[in-house]
């Protein structure tokens, strides 16, 4: 059984995802709820999904790890999953900004 999880926010919290998006926010426990607790930020909901996907791919395991170090290692991957996100969309935008400007310099020449 599930336990409805309680949202948190303050005024210093971000008010929307990394992609931008505000709307559909989850809190995502960025080091898994098990892990690292108190270390979350907004998702949307279609990036926390993708979150989940990636990290079940990369091998993190989220469950509870009795051993404190070994649940510190899955919480960092886990971040680094949510790293890796953050700079493939940087990625993806600047490639798009360079083939607009290529696109507009080819019109001109």
């Amino acid at each position: 059984m599930k336990v409805a999880r309680q949202r948190v926010s303050c005024s210093e919290c971000p008010q929307s995802c990394f992609c931008g998006n505000s709307k559909n926010l989850e809190q995502n426990h960025l080091g898994g709820n098990n892990h690292v607790p108190w270390l979350f930020l907004p998702f949307c909901r279609e990036h926390h999904a993708e979150f989940h996907v990636m990290c079940q791919k990369a091998g993190v395991d989220l469950r509870y790890i009795k051993h404190s170090s070994l649940a510190l290692i899955q919480a960092f991957k886990a971040m680094l999953v949510g790293l890796w996100m953050v700079v493939d969309l940087l990625e993806k935008h600047l490639r798009t900004e360079l083939e607009s400007r290529s696109e507009q310099d080819d019109k001109t020449s």
